[in-house]
């Protein structure tokens, strides 16, 4: 059964690896495409359960309906290199997890407290990455070789940026990690986990994949041959996965294939996109993935840039911000002349990314063209090529036209092989549910609740914790099966409890935190018992404060609802 499955699998996905215009991105030889792969590295790029506190899959920074970057990043900021929010250096970041230990205990970060860090550069689309040979905006992740995270061999050699790349984020303590987590940490947890536990609107042609399969070890037997999961398996799995996602649909790939046309906008923009303007040499200088030879070479067609004819990597200081806050290509590092550079990225879907530069910083293509028309903002170190462009108001319309043409419609719709599931964290009832107030204590702050990571049957370590306490405060944990949802004062005090069946859990003393303030967490488990689905159990924290009503004050109440 289970290879007659496959094989209804290799026929339904061979569509997704197919493309009309470009040819297949470059593949190592150590790492062939196959369908069921591919199907077992969408499993986990849409696996939230892949990071340490099931809040973030790779997917989660990267939704095709936005072009493949985060659509989170107009809203989650960054404070930058100053360390203070609402200022110049703002960075328009991906949300990634909560920091927090080994053991599930959170710590405290000056800029996000107990909540989800963001990343101090937007994240980098994925559609079309598989052609790049330096992938990140500072290009570390390059092909040549790949190495075994764990035994630091070279497993693969050749055009493997995009293995390298998948390697990163799983182990990096903002993005998806724990603080020191390790790739055997990774592959323990996933291989017992049940696939896409916490997703819904699975595409049909994963669910097939998937079936009733309990645990990842069955896929990576049907994908593998052997249950063992291992990180480079996963990394494998994943980097196949990303090279399906390839989009040469839109309807400029369809003008230069011939088989469509440009509206008169669009074609005035693209002249001008193609075309020298004073003393600044054309976009497609740099953005070469525009020429016509990209169907015949794929989206990577100039991965340099023939500056004075000698080419160079095409990284560049644009002059987005001053050199000093971000320096950039990590090669380069070392030589402040050469500080600022960051990547070119591909233009295909630029349109859906609502947020653009590797800062997010700009929140209209408008603003990007018009940012070039001035010959950028910051001119130390700044690429010579750019210059002010003199364009009119319409030549910067007509060019923004064209930067729409390029989008794909199955990048847009979300269409095979754009398809995805619906991760948990977009749905409402993803984590526990905050209600009502605390009680005032000292200087009269309130205790908040912190409570971020889904509670499902099987959990092995989701936490609760609580910020803007007193610091070495006791502090305990009240749990119930019952609530008072509007509240109600005790000596004081306000309460949510019911107080019909409370546990009192001891969690000990309040952490310093920044500001002078304290915090606690409170890590537990979950057994994998599917009686305890739809259990709703009630939360609220308690803590000693001399100046709070009978020397306590609680904190809000959280809902925990077992999935």
């Amino acid at each position: 059964m289970r290879s007659a499955l496959a094989a209804l699998v290799f026929l339904l996905g061979g569509a997704a690896v197919a493309q009309s215009y470009f040819p297949a991105p470059p593949t190592p030889a150590g790492n062939p495409v196959t369908t069921p792969k591919a199907l077992l590295g969408m499993a986990l790029f849409w696996e939230e359960q892949l990071s340490s506190s099931n809040t973030t899959a790779c997917g989660t920074c990267h939704i095709f309906a936005n072009g493949g970057v985060d659509p989170r990043a107009a809203t989650n900021v960054h404070p930058g290199p100053d360390g203070v929010f609402a200022t110049a250096d703002d960075i328009h970041g991906a949300s990634g997890v909560p920091p927090r230990t080994s053991s599930g205990h959170y710590t405290q970060t000056n800029a996000f407290g107990l909540g989800a860090q963001v990343t101090n550069r937007k994240a980098p689309s994925v559609i079309n990455a598989a052609y790049l040979t330096n992938l990140f905006y500072d290009g570390r992740a390059s092909q040549g070789q790949f190495l075994d995270p764990l035994t630091n061999q070279i497993v693969l050699t050749g055009p493997c940026a995009i293995e390298n790349l998948v390697a990163g984020p799983p182990v990096n303590n903002v993005e998806m990690a724990h603080a020191g987590r390790t790739w055997t940490e990774v592959a323990n947890k996933i291989a017992d986990a049940r696939p896409l536990a916490l997703a819904s609107n699975v595409p049909a042609r994963l669910q097939a994949f998937v079936g009733n399969a309990s645990s990842y070890r069955e896929l990576f037997t049907t994908v593998y041959g052997n249950n063992q999961v291992t990180p480079v398996q996963i990394i494998f799995a994943i980097a196949t996965y990303l090279r399906t996602l390839n989009a040469d649909q839109s309807p400029y790939d369809r003008y230069l294939a011939g088989a469509g046309t440009l509206t008169p906008a669009q074609a005035a923009g693209r002249q001008e996109f193609m075309v020298a303007h004073n003393s600044a040499a054309a976009c497609v200088q740099c953005h070469g993935d525009l020429q016509q030879q990209s169907h015949q070479f794929g989206p990577s067609f100039t991965q340099t840039t023939p500056y004075g004819f000698l080419p160079v990597p095409n990284s560049h200081n644009t002059g987005i911000r001053p050199i000093l806050e971000d320096p950039g290509v990590s090669v380069v590092t070392n030589q402040t002349s050469d500080q600022g550079r960051f990547k070119v990225p591909g233009l295909r879907n630029v349109a859906l990314h609502g947020t653009w530069f590797h800062n997010g910083a700009q929140t209209s293509l408008t603003g990007v063209v018009d940012f070039y028309n001035r010959g950028g903002d910051f001119h130390v170190n700044q690429a010579t090529e750019i210059q002010p462009r003199g364009l009119t108001a319409t030549q910067v319309t007509n060019i923004v036209e064209f930067l729409g043409s390029l989008t794909d419609p199955r990048v847009a719709a979300e269409q095979m092989p754009f398809d995805r599931p619906r991760l948990g964290s977009e749905s409402s009832n993803f984590a526990p549910t905050r209600f009502g107030t605390g009680t005032p204590g000292t200087g009269g702050q309130r205790p908040r609740a912190v409570a971020l990571e889904p509670v499902f049957c099987g959990t092995t370590a989701v936490t609760i914790a609580v910020e803007n306490t007193l610091p070495n405060a006791a502090a305990f944990l009240l749990w119930d099966t019952d609530a008072v949802q509007q509240g109600f004062s005790y000596a004081g005090l306000q309460c949510y409890i019911g107080f019909y069946n409370t546990v009192v859990v001891y969690v000990g003393q309040t952490q310093a935190g920044t500001g002078g303030r304290g915090y606690a967490s409170w890590p537990f488990a979950v057994p994998a018992n599917p009686a305890l689905a739809n259990t709703r159990l009630y939360a609220q924290w308690l803590l000693t404060d001399p100046t709070g009503p009978m020397g306590a004050t609680t904190s809000d109440a959280t809902e925990v609802v077992v999935r």
